[in-house]
């Protein structure tokens, strides 16, 4: 009864969570997206150092076995569609991930909105999000009253973000040692050698974050090129990375790139992240070879993974992500 029990309790937000993906759908639909179904077992898992896949195994008619994976994005599979001539694609649909919290603004099952557009960069990603939940909000009108309203976007850099709540300049913390020393200094515990990207997130999870919650609907871009191995390097300044998230009282929504188009640099940014997932203990997968020959034939492009639980959640005004999943895995298991 407790299963049956979760969904009554929260029929309400699960009839607008339908609307609202309605809606989604809607919106790419009269900007003549294309909606793509990716597989969801894929042969190869991605390099990503703190991402998880599910593993599986999957036999044919005759009994011979196949081990593979649940996707944690259709990333992959996306960017293949680009370099075989796909221009406006999206995928709206479910994705896995092994070792995430059972509630919270995680579940190990959920579903993710992804897009991506050919001949453009992340500046007309910021667009489509703001876009797109202003089209949501304005399809919610005649069937909710109370689903809260998104408006004033602020756009930032991560620099200026910095300066903005700790007094930091990043211009002079972006190489290994300097952001060390300024995580030490800032009384964090560090190991000598310490990645950038570690020290880099104990200061902004602890210090900066906070203060995003209070900042309402936020675009932070430009990050550390450190910190974006997909990612297409600025023209401006290449110390940085075209890359943004979305972030809604301190609630990360989306993540943003422009594209990586050299398959030479990116086998490099791959085989680094192997290395530290070797030196994390964890599973060292193989190259996707077919991947990295999509890459080098894929056009100029930007593509963006938006999480729509988490966006149900905000639009909604829910505080756990448990609230808009029909039997989210802490109840599955009772845990």
């Amino acid at each position: 009864m407790s299963h049956i029990h979760h969904i009554g309790v929260h029929k309400e937000q699960l009839v607008l969570r339908s609307h609202i993906i309605r809606h989604i759908r809607e919106f790419f639909w009269l900007q003549k997206f294309l909606e793509v179904e990716t597989p969801t077992i894929i042969g190869l898992a991605g390099q990503e150092p703190y991402l998880d896949p599910v593993a599986l195994s999957v036999c044919d008619a005759q009994g011979n076995e196949y081990h593979g994976y649940l996707h944690t994005s259709p990333e992959y599979t996306m960017k293949k569609m680009l370099a075989a001539g796909f221009e406006r694609i999206f995928y709206l649909g479910k994705c896995f991930r092994d070792k995430e919290s059972f509630g919270g603004v995680h579940n190990p099952e959920f579903t993710l909105l992804e897009w991506y557009r050919a001949g453009t960069d992340f500046y007309a990603l910021m667009d489509d999000v703001v876009n797109l939940f202003a089209f949501v909000e304005k399809g919610l009108q005649d069937v909710a009253c109370d689903v809260r309203h998104i408006h004033n976007w602020k756009k930032v850099s991560m620099r200026d973000l910095w300066i903005e709540t700790i007094g930091v300049d990043l211009d002079d913390y972006l190489d290994d040692e300097a952001m060390n020393h300024l995580c030490y200094t800032r009384g964090f515990q560090v190991e000598k050698h310490e990645r950038y990207e570690d020290c880099f997130f104990k200061i902004f999870l602890h210090d900066i974050e906070p203060a995003l919650k209070k900042m309402g609907n936020i675009i932070v871009h430009h990050y550390p090129a450190q910190m974006a191995a997909l990612a297409l390097l600025s023209n401006q300044d290449p110390r940085y990375a075209e890359r943004f998230e979305v972030y809604i009282d301190g609630v990360e929504i989306a993540n943003a790139f422009s594209e990586l188009t050299d398959a030479f640099e990116q086998r490099m940014r791959l085989q680094e992240e192997q290395l530290l997932r070797k030196q994390l203990g964890k599973r060292v997968y193989p190259l996707d070879e077919e991947f990295l020959t999509a890459v080098q034939h894929m056009p100029s492009s930007a593509g963006i993974a938006l999480g729509v639980d988490r966006l149900v959640m905000v639009l909604l005004g829910c505080q756990e992500i448990n609230d808009v999943l029909v039997l989210p895995m802490s109840k599955i298991y009772d845990v």
